[in-house]
Parts: C-alpha cells; structure tokens; sequence
C-alpha cells in the first residue's frame, strides 16, 4: 500500500494542476482571513480558521485526479498491474487525504501569520486559547475534503461532470437550501465542515447555529466514509472502459 500511495503522490505532484491549484487555494484562504478582519469583523479564531477555505480546492484537486484517470485510461493500466482494484482505489482515496493535508498545512503556515499581522493592525487579539485548536482542525477537515473530492471524481468518472456538481451545490443548492429551511444548515458539508474547526457561524445568509464540534467530526467523518465506501464498491465492481 505504501508503494501504491508514493506512485500516486508522484502522479500528482508532476501534474501542473497540483501546483496551479494548491497555490491559488493558499492565496484564496488570506483573501479570505483579510475579509474575515476588514469586513465581516469575526472572532480571532475566525480570521485562522479561514486557513480551511482551500477545502474547495482539495476538493477539486480530488476530482481531477481521480477522474482524470478515466478520462485518459490511466486507471486501466493501475487495474491491470496491481492484484485487487480495491487497493489501487484505497491508495487514490488516502493519496487525496494527504494532498489534502498538505495544502492545509500550507495554508496554515501562510494564512496564520497573516491573519496575526491583520488582527494586530485592527488592535485585535491576535492570539487566543482557541487558535491552535482551529488549525489543527483546518488541516483535518481539508484532508477530508481531499477524500470527499478523491471519491466523488470515483463515481461520477467524468471530470467536467464531477467538477459541475460539486460547484454547483456549494454554491447554489446549498445556498438555496439553507433560504428555504435555515436549519438544514448545520447538516450541509460545508455547515458541517465550518462546525469541526469551531467557526461561530455558518457563514451562509441565513445562518444557523452549527453542530457542537465533537458531533460535527462525526457527521463528516459519516459523510467522507459513506462517499469512500460508495467510491469503492463501485469502482471495484464496474467495467473501466
């Protein structure tokens, strides 16, 4: 399995998506501590834990990778020369978790110190008894993410198709959803993902208080495992071509 997890790891890394991707995800959770401060004027932890909006991008990168293989036939090959196709889709599934991982930690080693530099210019605590919590927490849910988008390029084996949903409901049906029942937004992925490093709002429009984090680590662990699982079956069963 190891074997298996540093060939995927190479794959990925000479890909140039890996690195357009990862980078832009770094760049966009600063953007986003330096909204949390200027503008929405958030707790501290906050401002850190914007260090998790490059889950978008571990998501993406999960789907690209995963379904990229299908759609250049790559994964065919991975089958033929490895006994068992469920350990080649385990190896992909903890490959993105740690891609995943990696960006978080990225994002972590540039958005803390930025977000500290922003907090101090606005006279702010620029430390409080929560924040390493946060960003631990940051790191665990984008490495989860990196799962969730791993197994959704899985079952969906198309890359635009799969990249089309995932945008789609995080930026539209989600949205709508928590308009019409507020309430349904402790349980989205992304509610629930906002709950794990302890953020104090939902972030939507109409927020909605979050899951206490201990049942939010559950709920995404339910949801990553039940997508992995789904992403495993399948693959394992149908035909690749």
């Amino acid at each position: 399995m190891v074997t298996l997890v540093r060939a995927e790891l190479g794959k990925a890394a000479a890909t140039r998506s890996f690195w357009v991707i990862g980078a832009i995800g770094v760049v966009f959770c600063v953007g986003w501590a330096a909204l949390d401060v200027f503008v929405f004027g958030g707790r501290s932890e906050d401002a850190y834990g914007m260090a998790q909006q490059g889950y978008l991008f571990a998501l993406i990168l999960g789907i690209l990778l995963t379904a990229g293989e299908y759609r250049h036939q790559t994964i065919t090959w991975a089958f033929l020369v490895t006994p068992g196709r469920g350990r080649v889709i385990t190896a992909k599934l903890v490959t993105n978790a740690v891609i995943g991982a990696v960006l978080g930690i990225a994002a972590v080693i540039v958005t803390a110190p930025a977000a500290a530099i922003m907090l101090s210019a606005t006279d702010r605590a620029v430390y409080t008894p929560g924040v390493p919590g946060v960003l631990v927490a940051s790191v665990l849910t984008t490495a989860l993410w990196g799962v969730f988008g791993a197994a959704l390029g899985l079952l969906i084996r198309n890359q635009t198709a799969a990249v089309v949903i995932a945008f789609v409901w995080f930026f539209y049906v989600e949205w709508v959803l928590i308009a019409l029942v507020p309430a349904v937004g402790r349980w989205t992925p992304t509610g629930v993902s906002k709950a794990v490093i302890g953020m104090s709002r939902a972030g939507f429009a109409t927020p909605g208080d979050l899951l206490p984090q201990w049942a939010a680590i559950v709920v995404f662990l339910a949801y990553c495992g039940v997508v992995a699982a789904g992403a495993r079956v399948i693959s394992v069963r149908r035909d690749v071509t």
